[in-house]
């Protein structure tokens, strides 16, 4: 190398050193000063400005998207893991999964609970992509509004606080009482202070249900909606439509300030879905209305009349009890993913209730004289739901654990085949493994686990007999709904819930139960959550408004019919026998499920019918119908309802039964409802 040359390049890299040095002790200052200075918050978006928040959603619009997906993809996977199960049920050899005595099974944290009752920035983010999916709308808007709002039965505030400030906002008197229903009534327009006064009636409460696996805390967690092929559905829970798609249309007539009409009054009444007692607690004065429009049915283009009475019933049985013996064996056993459904509306379509799959489960194996001792069961969430799970623990001897296992197995795939039919779209599942953490409780003897087990098998679920005279549908069906073995005292409970149209039969019933009860040596309560039949009127004011508002509107005549379920009609009815009801509402199907879903065409439909039919009632316009025709009409259906107490007639007016509105539920087609079906209803 040329000696000139060397200094040059020694002196480069002097200086290229240097500088890599001072860059360090930059580096290290600017690091020391960013440790040490306090943190600038970063600004949040302002979600209450519709700009900011537009801009920030359409970032998140993909990751929301995803996050659905992944959510129906669990449920997805869920599903096939569920249709594999079915195979199994079908095929596979029997087996048992027999993990190490005194393993405890996998707990299910519920969320904690909320500071505040604000939405999650993803809760919101969500929010916003459901409303952007649905028709742009003040009932729909309402609706996802409600959606964020927990709601179970008697824990309404929040959504009573919601409907409040949206009467007040719009120049509403609020009224309510100890029983948490609330009155919004606004007043008479200018001009309309003499016509009759309309109510509009919804209850604010809903049913809670869940799939397996599912955490969502109805206490304090949102609805999770989306739309799929024309249907508002709810991510593995009760999506609330029943009944907050009333409330969310009643409040949206509120929300008109230009609409004229006489005085307008919304009733929101509480616990509707467990015993109706705000409707049971509404005091003479509270209304005051000549007409009122429940908003609480499920199917559109139909005008309920009429429901059916019931009423709850609880035997209780104090089981005497031992200790296990040293070869007893515990057997962990859970039943799962059977269709389920309303008591009353779905109760003729022969779906099968897990209470009593259960007892033909354990029926087989006292008849192979094998020795059951309960020691816990827990079947069925609710009183007006057809039970679709259960889980249970109980022991037999260790020389039977095989041929136990077996028989399960076996009867299970025979159960099956006889609902597969009925159910074909929810694949059963029956996990089955040892379980020994309930050994230290003493368990029901032989003889009082056989006494449960017969008390089941003797129960006959479901429709109990159908309407005569020509009238179809149900007049009375009695549902075993829960059974409760508490494993620390050793009590079981049963719970049964009873309906018909006709008082005797349901005399009838509570009857039989109370001899049930004696039989095994229990105690029967009195009648729970009773309530009214709802007969229909024949001269009624209120139906020929809503006919005649459906005709100008759709040129077609709505269906009339009575339906086997509770309404609040009922019992209001009772406390106001001047007031004129009826009862319409959108589509919605597998109310009280976690199948639940709302017909988005039909809902703007259905909220033009009622601002349509407080209009001509307000108005005080003669119908434009042949009254004489409804008159002969009306006798015939008094004829046909003296002795039933409902009817299912049509009630075809403008014109010939041919000119009928027919169901637009496009799932008709699939048989999953019967055509022309007034069971797609389901209230309470």
């Amino acid at each position: 190398m040329n000696n000139d040359v060397r200094p040059l390049i020694h002196g480069s890299k002097r200086t290229a050193w240097r500088m890599k040095a001072v860059f360090v002790v930059l580096l290290i200052g600017c690091s020391v000063v960013a440790i040490s200075s306090p943190r600038v918050p970063r600004r949040q978006p302002v979600l209450g400005s519709a700009k900011g928040f537009t801009k920030r959603v359409s970032g998140l619009v993909d990751k929301v998207k995803n996050l659905a997906s992944d959510s129906r993809g669990e449920s997805r996977t869920s599903t096939a893991a569920q249709t594999q199960s079915r195979v199994s049920v079908d095929t596979a050899p029997a087996a048992v999964s027999t993990p190490k005595d005194g393993a405890t099974s996998a707990a299910v944290n519920k969320p904690k609970l909320k500071k505040d009752n604000k939405l999650t920035y993803e809760e919101e983010a969500r929010k916003a992509l459901l409303l952007k999916q649905l028709p742009k709308h003040r009932v729909f808007s309402n609706f996802v509004e409600i959606m964020q709002i927990p709601r179970a039965s008697f824990k309404e505030q929040r959504v009573r606080d919601w409907a409040i400030q949206k009467g007040t906002e719009n120049g509403c008197s609020v009224e309510t009482d100890e029983h948490g229903n609330l009155l919004l009534r606004r007043p008479a327009s200018p001009g309309y202070e003499n016509a009759p006064k309309v109510a509009i009636q919804a209850h604010m409460d809903m049913v809670c249900e869940q799939a397996n696996g599912k955490l969502h805390n109805f206490d304090v967690d949102p609805i999770t909606g989306y739309v799929e092929d024309g249907w508002l559905k709810a991510d593995r829970t009760t999506l609330g439509a029943d009944n907050g798609i009333g409330v969310a249309a009643a409040i949206a007539i509120l929300q008109e300030p230009k609409f004229k009409a006489g005085q307008i009054e919304i009733l929101l009444t509480s616990a509707e879905e467990k015993d109706m007692r705000g409707a049971a607690g509404l005091s003479p004065g509270f209304l005051n209305s000549d007409i009122m429009i429940n908003v609480d049915s499920e199917s559109e283009h139909q005008i309920c009349a009429g429901s059916a009475g019931g009423f709850g019933k609880k035997i209780t049985k104090q089981a005497g009890r031992s200790p296990l013996a040293d070869d007893d064996v515990g057997i962990a056993l859970e039943i799962g993913n059977l269709a389920g459904g309303h008591t009353g509306v779905d109760i003729h379509e022969q779906r099968a209730n897990a209470i009593l799959v259960w007892g033909r489960l354990m029926g087989n194996l006292i008849e192979s004289n094998i020795n059951l001792r309960m020691v816990t069961v827990d079947g069925g969430s609710a009183h007006n739901a057809i039970p679709r799970q259960l889980k249970a623990i109980f022991y037999v001897p260790s020389k039977d654990l095989a041929t136990a296992t077996k028989i399960l197995h076996d009867q299970f795939r025979i159960i099956y085949k006889e609902y597969e039919n009925f159910e074909a779209n929810s694949p059963w599942q029956l996990d089955i493994n040892r379980d020994e953490n309930l050994r230290h409780f003493p368990a029901l003897t032989v003889e009082e686990s056989r006494k449960m087990v017969d008390t089941i098998m003797f129960h006959t679920d479901g429709v109990e007999r159908m309407n005569g005279g020509g009238i179809e549908g149900v007049e009375t069906s009695v549902t075993l709904s829960k059974l409760k073995l508490n494993p620390i005292t050793g009590q079981y409970n049963l719970e049964y819930f009873a309906r018909s149209s006709n008082p005797s039969r349901l005399n009838l019933l509570n009857q039989r139960l109370n001899a049930v009860a004696r039989l095994n040596d229990a105690i029967a309560s009195e009648k729970l959550r009773p309530f009214p039949e709802w007969t229909p009127r024949t001269k009624s004011q209120a139906l020929r408004k809503a006919i005649d508002s459906h005709v100008s509107l759709f040129k077609t005549s709505p269906q009339k019919f009575s339906v086997h379920a509770g309404l609040e009609c009922g019992i209001i009815a009772k406390k106001f026998p001047s007031l004129d009801i009826i009862s319409i509402g959108p589509t919605i199907l597998g109310a009280h499920t976690i199948e639940e879903r709302l017909k988005v065409d039909s809902v703007i439909p259905f909220y033009k019918w009622l601002r349509q039919m407080v209009k001509e009632i307000s108005d005080g316009k003669k119908s434009k119908l042949d009254v004489k025709k409804v008159d002969t009409q009306d006798s015939e259906l008094k004829e046909n309802t003296k002795d039933s107490g409902f009817t299912k007639e049509k009630l075809v007016v403008a014109s010939s039964a041919k000119n009928a509105v027919s169901s637009k539920n496009p799932l008709d087609s699939s048989n999953e409802r019967v055509k022309n079906s007034i069971e797609l209803l389901a209230i309470v």
